[in-house]
């Protein structure tokens, strides 16, 4: 059997292409040739599950953990585990089958202190972020620079991804990050009328100052959504 040394770096690359693209049977084809393939790591640290992770190669996946148990939580260089990489990407079956395993945890950081989560909140894939949800996710994480979930959704205008985190019962609404912004000083700041109207509505504070002593409703750039924002401040009481 050939050892890792004799893989190519151009069997290592088309491997991850192969990975990226989801292309099971000729991936497990070259993993079968050479053994340790699947745990050769690339410059960013990243071994055959992190790429299938990446593609959504579940049957790649599962091959790899077979192979080594530890694989479901391995982490590469930024402290990125296949999970992360699967809710970042949207591989809702990858997801499901990490969250199985007893070895995974959903509320495991990386070099950020970023989770699963405020990856499935920033790019926007509710079905992934309700999943998690379901099975543990701390709805509040905050990562290094204090950033919950529900940070990025409403920086990014992420509305469903902003409902569904509302409508838990956990969820601390004014949390601020390091810049003492809560989601809603960034939902106005950014223009993102909608989401920070249900804010407001789910009794968000308009006067909460930041570090720079700026409340949310001094970012408010027109009469009108000023209007909207009281409004919706007055439903919320």
């Amino acid at each position: 059997m050939s050892s890792i040394d004799e893989a190519s770096k151009e069997e290592k690359s088309q491997l991850i292409q192969l990975l990226r693209e989801n292309k099971a049977e000729e991936a497990k084809r070259l993993l079968q040739k050479y053994k340790n393939l699947a745990y050769s790591k690339d410059d960013c640290g990243r071994t055959a599950i992190h790429w299938a992770a990446s593609g959504g190669c579940l049957e790649i996946v599962q091959f790899c953990i077979c192979l080594r148990n530890e694989d479901a939580v391995s982490a590469d260089d930024m402290g990125w585990t296949p999970l992360m990489i699967a809710s970042s990407a949207g591989r809702l079956d990858v997801v499901r089958y990490l969250i199985s395993l007893p070895l995974v945890d959903v509320n495991a950081t990386n070099t950020n202190g970023q989770t699963a989560l405020h990856y499935a909140a920033s790019k926007n894939h509710p079905i992934i972020l309700s999943l998690l949800l379901k099975n543990g996710a701390n709805v509040n994480a905050q990562d290094r620079y204090h950033a919950t979930p529900l940070h990025r959704a409403a920086s990014q205008g992420h509305q469903k991804i902003v409902s569904l985190l509302l409508a838990n019962p956990q969820l601390r609404i004014d949390v601020t990050d390091s810049s003492g912004c809560s989601p809603l000083h960034l939902a106005v700041e950014e223009h993102r009328e909608d989401v920070a109207l249900a804010l407001v509505e789910r009794g968000a504070n308009l006067n909460l100052e930041n570090k720079e002593k700026r409340r949310p409703i001094d970012f408010v750039d027109s009469r009108e959504f000023l209007n909207k924002l009281k409004s919706a401040e007055k439903r919320s009481k």
